[in-house]
Order: structure tokens, then C-alpha cells, then sequence
């Protein structure tokens, strides 16, 4: 991976990003966003293709097929990030020394190439998904101290008699109930 700074612009140019993380096949932009002060904003894109917003569902089906793909290295990297969600703190800045120290920092305690192997299952690669969930968490948590869902998603994906169609649901949510 490589981290760099923003390239990317949005709203008809008038936006750039703080900070790209650019991977094989995948660049994840992160911008300011508009909720808080140091609310962010993800985008990516896959090889040229539009610029898109992820959702929870996006790494939810990713990680359920790598669990088909290999159970046990599937549990123990969604137990990782696990413990990040239950670390992350929300964001006191966004520049981009935070959010690369924030990834770095990250992938270091995870120790991210032991799960390689798990790049074989689903659509994304495990760095570009460690990548997008540990900002996904910390997005979430930085909006909204008392957010639950990145976690409930986890928790369910976790467990042994997991209800898919409870998971779809979780992470499908909208935002609206």
C-alpha cells in the first residue's frame, strides 16, 4: 500500500482529499467531512472506475466469503479488528498525519500479512479491507461516541450460529428505524 497525499477532488472540484491509500487494484480517499468537526468522509474507487461511498454491507459480504473460504484465518482477523473497534477513539484531529499514523500504527499491531491467505476469498484484499474498516470504525465512533453498529456487525459475524439474514439487516441499516 501506499499512502499519499490527497489527489482526489469532489464537488466539482472544490473538495480534495486529505489522504489517499492507494492498493493493487483500489484507492480509499478520505475527505472532510460534514457531520462534525473532524467528521471524514470515505470514498473509493477500483481501478478507475467511479468513486463510490462504502457501506457496512460492502465488508460484510467480503469477510462472510472469506469465512466460507477459510473459517478459523477469517475469525481470528475479524477478532483483530475487532479489538480495534473496541479501541478506537473518535478522531481529535483528521489531518493526514493522524489518519496515516491512525493505518499504520494499525496494521502493525494486527501484524496485516499474516492473513494474506484470506486474499484468495471475496473481492477485496485484507489490507485494503483493514484499511476501510478501521476508518469505517473510527468515522463512526468519531460522529457519534455511542455507535454500535460497526461492532453489532462484527459481534454477529462472529458468532458460531451466525443468522445471515440478521447480518444482511445490520449492515444494511440506512439509517433509518
Amino acid at each position: 500500500m501506499l499512502i499519499r497525499r490527497g489527489t482526489q477532488t469532489i464537488k466539482s472540484g472544490t473538495q480534495r482529499a486529505i489522504i489517499e491509500f492507494v492498493f493493487n487494484d483500489y484507492i480509499i480517499f478520505v475527505f472532510q467531512g460534514g457531520l462534525s468537526q473532524y467528521d471524514i468522509l470515505i470514498k473509493y474507487r477500483k481501478d478507475g472506475t467511479r468513486i463510490r461511498t462504502p457501506q457496512h454491507i460492502h465488508w460484510a459480504v467480503d469477510i462472510l466469503m472469506k469465512m466460507q473460504g477459510n473459517e478459523i484465518l477469517a475469525r481470528e482477523y475479524l477478532t483483530a479488528i475487532q479489538d480495534c473497534w473496541n479501541t478506537c477513539k473518535p478522531l481529535q484531529d483528521n489531518s493526514y498525519e493522524t489518519l496515516k499514523t491512525l493505518i499504520e500504527d494499525g496494521e502493525n499491531s494486527i501484524n496485516i500479512s499474516q492473513y494474506t491467505p484470506l486474499n484468495s476469498y471475496g473481492e477485496y484484499d485484507v489490507e485494503f479491507l483493514y484499511v476501510l474498516m478501521e476508518l469505517l470504525a473510527v468515522q463512526e465512533k468519531t460522529n457519534r461516541p455511542d455507535a454500535y453498529m460497526f461492532g453489532k456487525i462484527i459481534s454477529e459475524l462472529l458468532e458460531a450460529d451466525r443468522d445471515l439474514f440478521k447480518i444482511m439487516s445490520t449492515a444494511g441499516f440506512g439509517g433509518r428505524r
